[in-house]
């Protein structure tokens, strides 16, 4: 897939007035092709076994790296989920900010004979960042009144 910024948004301007038009249908596509990828890889994790040291299990960071290894399996749980957020913001003198934000959602259960616990991995990842400018005018005067 070979997008790009550009791709998400579109600036149209007009006499006087200006507005951005998303392209909420690839965002869309891009966002469920992420999660349908994600789920496929977090089923490639099945049992997957991992070395962790016993200094994890006292429960004091300290001692985290120390002792013997012990094999834990991880496995997956659901699926991830992903979802987009947009942001508008002012960013200077008639300039606004306008971002588009995916929100990814994985769910993780470490298993091994004695516990198993949940894990939920979350991340933010910027899609668009994109800065509108609009007139400036000939005089400005941020006056605050409390």
């Amino acid at each position: 897939m070979n997008i790009k910024t550009g791709d998400f948004t579109e600036e149209i301007s007009g006499a006087d007035l200006s507005h951005i038009n998303l392209n909420s249908i690839l965002i869309n596509s891009v966002t469920n092709k992420i999660a349908a990828q994600l789920s496929e890889n977090m089923n490639l994790l099945s049992y997957h076994e991992i070395q962790v040291p016993a200094g994890m299990f006292s429960g004091v960071p300290l001692f985290s790296r120390l002792g013997f290894t012990i094999p834990i399996q991880i496995s997956s749980m659901g699926d991830a989920k992903a979802d987009y957020e947009t942001e508008l913001a002012s960013a200077g003198v008639n300039q606004v900010s306008y971002q588009v934000w995916l929100n990814i959602e994985c769910n993780v259960t470490v298993v091994n004979p004695v516990f198993g616990k949940n894990l939920c991995v979350k991340r933010k990842l910027l899609l668009v960042n994109t800065i509108f400018n609009g007139k400036v005018p000939e005089g400005y005067a941020n006056i605050s009144l409390n």
